[in-house]
């Protein structure tokens, strides 16, 4: 399937020309907004949300709140008539009621359709463990943003598939690898959607410059003292074979890979034909609109 990506190293807009498509598409992708907000319904987290809403806010331009800033652009996904808005995890910092509530909302008010894929802050509470017991215990509150399935979903637009998988723990499980198997056996052409980046040789040594550590999915370079710093554990054998098999160039209908967690942008080459995009943090003001045009024959 032939693809060609136009303007890979622009952070703010990526144009890609894919043959099958039916029509134009454009897309809108935000991620790592980090909406801090809390109430008493969530007791426990109300002194987190707090700090945490102050320590975002002084990072964003003019000190503007992170939860304005997530409007914003779903504004601007609107003023483009986005067919689709895709949020890739860390909208919110944390799984309260009241930040789910302020998500819920503004999708809502979209005029397109929208993904939702959870990042690793969406499902945590900081007086809870982070482990896979906590995440599946906050599915639940995110069932009605991700149709019912959090762990995996798929919307066909015009041709394309847009592919949204929670490997918010680093990993991927059998059940996911096989649904993602499925949607690329379609022969249609497909954009995968993540919060955690693959790692890829050239995007592992600026996160580690900027994290001290590899925190991409299947990176090398862990440490006994990194992996317990952020209680990531050994890579299960199916998260391997998901590495291996977007990155080995088998998948040869991915188009494109769309993630965030690392707050800073980078695009690269991950097998002839696809490219993967990191998109820069929602709570600096920023998010990437996917342009996809059809292919001309020559």
């Amino acid at each position: 399937m032939r693809s060609d990506h136009l303007q890979p190293q622009n952070e703010n807009e990526t144009i890609i020309a894919v043959e099958g498509i039916e029509r134009e598409l454009t897309l809108v992708h935000i991620t790592d907004s980090h909406i801090a907000a809390a109430d008493s319904r969530d007791p426990q987290a109300l002194e987190t949300a707090l700090r945490y809403q102050q320590l975002f806010q002084e990072r964003t331009p003019g000190n503007v709140p992170a939860a304005q800033l997530f409007q914003e652009a779903l504004e601007r996904s609107d003023n483009l008539g986005a067919d689709c808005t895709v949020l890739t995890g860390d909208i919110t910092h944390l799984p309260t009621f009241a930040g789910l509530e302020i998500i819920e909302r503004a999708v809502h008010s979209l005029q397109g359709e929208y993904l939702y894929t959870l990042g690793n802050h969406d499902w945590h509470f900081h007086h809870l463990p982070w482990n896979d017991e906590t995440r599946l215990q906050h599915y639940p509150r995110f069932a009605h943003l991700t149709g019912g399935n959090p762990a995996a979903q798929v919307i066909e637009l015009a041709g394309m598939r847009l592919i949204a998988l929670d490997n918010s723990n680093y990993q991927v499980t059998p059940d996911q690898l096989d649904f993602l198997r499925r949607q690329l056996q379609t022969g249609e052409p497909c954009l995968l959607f993540l919060h955690i980046p693959l790692s890829i040789p050239s995007l592992v040594p600026a996160v580690v410059e900027k994290w001290q550590a590899p925190i991409v999915m299947a990176a090398d370079g862990w440490t006994e003292e990194t992996r317990e710093k952020w209680q990531v554990r050994d890579d299960d054998e199916s998260t391997t074979a998901c590495h291996q098999l977007l990155t080995g160039g088998e998948a040869d209908n991915l188009v494109g890979i769309f993630c965030g967690h690392v707050h800073f942008a980078h695009a690269d080459q991950v097998h002839p034909g696809c490219f993967q995009y990191v998109t820069r943090p929602g709570f600096e003001g920023c998010q990437r609109v996917i342009k996809i045009r059809a292919q001309i024959e020559e």
